[in-house]
């Protein structure tokens, strides 16, 4: 309407038929982006753009004729100057949607990348300590137990096979939550046998359903946390329960655990809630979230983190 010669005074009438106009000119060249997509995607990007680009100067031309043919059916007489106005407005504007596009898609890109980055910085997260305890534990047991060595090395090949699964592009979003578990379960096994009894675990986990699934390498961080920062400097340790269940299509994990009475949420354990809580805002936007909470209870301190995230 704003765009109308001075002379043409203002229409509710005049504005109803633009916005129908317009409203065909939108719905035919979307259902002419999405039909002719398998042939774009074969194209270069800048070939794509050109093409799409006249498939919606043709259409408004074909519809701009056709409305002068429908309001003047005698004599009709093409209006170039409304012909060239509308094929200049649908220019600008299809030109500013598909730079959006183009921009959303880089932009799209580059969290992915971020996101298989920040994945493979947790799955090479296993401390060198770690893998010598447990090679040391491995050793002291050979003599002494056989089966419980056979069941460490075992428990800690599933934790580096996790580890080296899913690397670079082959990245996955997410991952039977089953399988977080048992990597979580291999990983405890191995500590409980370096710590004895001043680690316990307590899993309160509700029939979870089969396809329930996790991004990858969420819950085997917030356990390693609660053993390295929760039960390792406690001289009697502690014991760290966690709790699996869902309410109302929404996903609830929490970790909680024991710590020093005059400790904080160390650096270590900062980077890597931050990281599994970026991961989650990724994939699942404002509907996730981590948080944290630290309280006295019967002359201890305990340290709580949850994780909440769509089923």
């Amino acid at each position: 309407m704003l765009a109308l010669p001075g002379n043409i005074d203002f229409s509710w009438t005049r504005l109803a038929t633009l916005s129908l106009f317009v409203q065909w000119i939108v719905l035919s060249s979307s259902a002419f982006l999405y039909l002719a997509r398998p042939f774009l995607k074969r194209l270069l990007t800048w070939q794509s753009v050109m093409m799409s680009l006249l498939g919606v100067q043709i259409i408004t031309l074909l519809l701009t004729l056709l409305s002068q043919v429908v309001l003047s059916p005698i004599h009709f007489e093409p209006d170039w100057q409304q012909v060239s106005r509308n094929l200049l407005a649908a220019l600008i504007i299809s030109a500013m949607l598909l730079r959006y596009f183009y921009i959303q898609y880089e932009v799209n890109l580059q969290q992915q990348v971020i996101h298989n980055a920040r994945l493979d910085s947790l799955q090479a997260n296993i401390r060198p300590h770690f893998l010598f305890n447990s090679m040391n534990i491995i050793a002291s047991l050979i003599q002494v137990n056989p089966e419980k060595a056979e069941q460490a090395v075992e428990d800690l090949s599933d934790l580096f096979r996790a580890s080296l699964q899913n690397t670079g592009q082959n990245n996955s979003a997410v991952v039977p939550i089953q399988k977080e578990i048992q990597i979580s379960e291999s990983y405890l096994r191995i500590e409980q046998q370096r710590l004895g009894n001043r680690l316990e675990v307590k899993w309160q986990i509700d029939e979870l359903p089969e396809r329930l699934a996790i991004p990858p390498f969420t819950l085997q961080p917030l356990v390693e946390n609660a053993v390295y920062h929760g039960i390792q400097p406690l001289e009697a340790g502690g014991c760290i329960t966690i709790s699996i269940d869902i309410d109302h299509q929404t996903v609830q994990i929490s970790v909680e655990n024991p710590m020093p009475y005059t400790e904080t949420i160390s650096k270590g354990n900062q980077i890597a809630l931050n990281n599994i809580r970026s991961r989650l805002e990724m994939l699942y936007g404002s509907k996730a979230s981590l948080t944290t909470d630290i309280r006295e209870h019967t002359g201890s301190k305990w340290f709580t983190v949850q994780v909440q995230y769509p089923c």
